[in-house]
């Protein structure tokens, strides 16, 4: 068992448990459950959907997996399921590097999907080619560190904070827009970079773009690295020369795309977290995303977030 999971994954069968009663009811969304459904399906296990949400085709799956790996068929997410899974949900794994930052050949493939290119990463289908993946931790938290420092957007109290650059990620990961299909570790590294990241919010939505065209992340990326796009000057003059990779990876990646064990670690980390577990700390040092719960456990793998997460293509 790994440290920190028994609790968590109480919590976990106990949410499951009430939203899988019956065949027609739609739970909310997990990002443990979504992990678990990418395990399931590469295993040949079909848990419909892999959207976080267990319903009943991913209770079936998880009875018919626990029947083959002699566990108990309760069809929950049990601690036993789980670790037989290789579903992590430590509150204190430590950063490291799990994958070297992949290259840029790595990152066009991964990009370019395999059932449904023009969504970069958004592959829900079983066995998706971009689910669960491995980060290069430490890299990603350098770079988040780095982008911090220069923009000021750590929290009152610590190195290099100002009161703008603080403002500008609390009111990003509130954004209005609400992009339910970006993973925790995507937007938390995407809102430090107050003055950057302005060019490829308006790619995105299309506001830097005639007829208010939208474009996918990869493009986005390009038109603002070669100084295309509205907005372009600050994202050429930071995003490519000291983290092109790294912001690549993470910024193309869908709310499957990673290892939520590995972002949580990441992300409590940056913000200085040291109990994930202690809801007042988590609520006083980690700030929210629009579609985080508001009872503190934000800082946990294991969480119930609403809005549901959804990514596009599923």
């Amino acid at each position: 068992m790994r440290i920190g999971m028994r609790a968590a994954v109480a919590a976990l069968g106990i949410v499951l448990a009430s939203s899988v009663g019956s065949a027609g009811l739609a739970g909310p969304y997990n990002p443990v459950a979504q992990a678990a459904q990418s395990k399931l399906a590469a295993q040949g296990f079909d848990p419909g959907v892999l959207d976080g949400v267990a319903g009943a085709k991913t209770t079936a799956a998880i009875s018919a997996f626990q029947q083959k790996s002699g566990l108990p068929q309760s069809g929950a997410l049990d601690a036993a399921t789980l670790e037989k899974l290789g579903v992590g949900v430590s509150t204190t794994k430590p950063v490291a590097d799990w994958i070297a930052v992949p290259t840029q050949e790595e990152i066009d493939k991964l990009a370019a999907g395999k059932n449904n290119p023009a969504q970069p990463y958004s592959n829900y289908l079983p066995n998706a080619p971009a689910a669960g993946l491995s980060l290069p931790g430490a890299a990603i938290l350098a770079a988040m560190n780095q982008s911090a420092d220069v923009y000021g957007s750590r929290r009152a109290g610590e190195p290099k904070h100002t009161d703008q650059g603080y403002q500008y990620t609390a009111d990003c990961l509130k954004t209005n827009y609400a992009p339910t299909d970006w993973s925790d570790i995507t937007i938390h590294y995407y809102c430090q970079m107050s003055k950057p990241r302005a060019c490829y919010t308006y790619a995105l939505s299309g506001k830097s773009t005639p007829a208010g065209f939208k474009y996918q992340r990869p493009a986005a990326y390009r038109g603002c690295a070669e100084g295309k796009l509205k907005e372009a000057a600050d994202f050429v003059a930071f995003v490519p020369k000291t983290q092109a990779l790294v912001f690549q990876y993470v910024m193309f990646g869908q709310t499957h795309a990673f290892d939520h064990e590995q972002e949580q670690a990441i992300i409590n980390a940056f913000y200085g977290v040291k109990n994930p577990a202690d809801k007042a700390e988590c609520a006083a040092k980690r700030p929210r995303r629009t579609e985080d719960p508001t009872d503190g456990t934000h800082c946990l793998v294991s969480k119930i977030l609403t809005p549901r997460l959804a990514g596009k293509g599923d």
